[in-house]
């Protein structure tokens, strides 16, 4: 297994987190869910992740990917929107993409036993860049959605007991304060400056000091989610950095 062989895996797959949490609003997606295989979106979101595919591949004489890709997204995306959207049909929707980005890939390098035995050892041998890249899409955009899914039903509960208002105003700050603390958390694990993370929770703990512990113990369990899941991606991203 070559460099260029894997560096064209991780590159795949930041097409798709670029289509799926960059290039898709969130109306998009309510859309989607609302009018199913009769949203006009959900057939330009696959036409771009195709195109996304096709472009960040590099294989221009490949024609396939960008019609399998797109028409794939199209099916996963349409009958996932069947489904309530939750945390689960999140996870299925992602298991679902993420499949068929390995099996392209696989489909296209073609390994040979040998390749797949010594994957381990040659896994993004010399694509730090790219690895990098995928580690901090992911800790923004996807786990943004993640943690919001697991949240849900906890600031349902918050708006109702606290009010509308106060509801709006934690999702509008909270996502942009979730966005920034998992990109220090993120980069302070790849420095591997461990010590840095306990300051910025000290930091976050202060700051985000609530009267009402409805309100706190909202803030603390999606910032324990937060710090989690920057930690946990930090230090997968590490393990195949040199």
């Amino acid at each position: 297994m070559i460099q260029i062989e894997t560096s064209l895996l991780i590159r795949l797959i930041i097409a798709h987190l670029l289509a799926d949490f960059v290039f898709q609003s969130d109306s998009w997606v309510s859309l989607r869910f609302e009018k199913g295989w009769h949203s006009r979106h959900l057939y330009i979101h696959g036409a771009v992740a195709g195109a996304l595919a096709y472009v960040l591949s590099g294989l221009w004489d490949v024609v396939w990917i960008p019609a399998t890709v797109a028409a794939t997204h199209i099916l996963i995306d349409g009958i996932n929107a069947r489904y309530e959207d939750n945390i689960q049909t999140f996870l299925a929707d992602q298991l679902g993409h993420f499949a068929v980005i390995f099996i392209v890939w696989l489909s296209i390098i073609n390994p040979g036993l040998e390749d797949i035995i010594a994957l381990k050892q040659t896994l993004l041998t010399g694509t730090r860049v790219w690895v990098i890249i995928a580690a901090y899409l992911v800790i923004i955009w996807p786990s943004s959605v993640l943690i919001s899914k697991i949240t849900e039903r906890w600031r349902k509960d918050l708006g109702e007991k606290e009010g509308a208002e106060s509801d709006n105003s934690l999702e509008k700050a909270g996502r942009w304060i979730g966005w920034l603390e998992r990109f220090l958390i993120l980069t302070f694990v790849l420095l591997q400056q461990y010590a840095a993370i306990g300051f910025l929770v000290a930091a976050k703990s202060i700051l985000r000091f609530s009267e009402s512990r409805r309100i706190g113990e909202y803030i603390l369990i999606g910032t324990l989610f937060s710090f989690a899941i920057a930690v946990i991606v930090g230090l997968m991203a590490n393990l195949f950095l040199p």
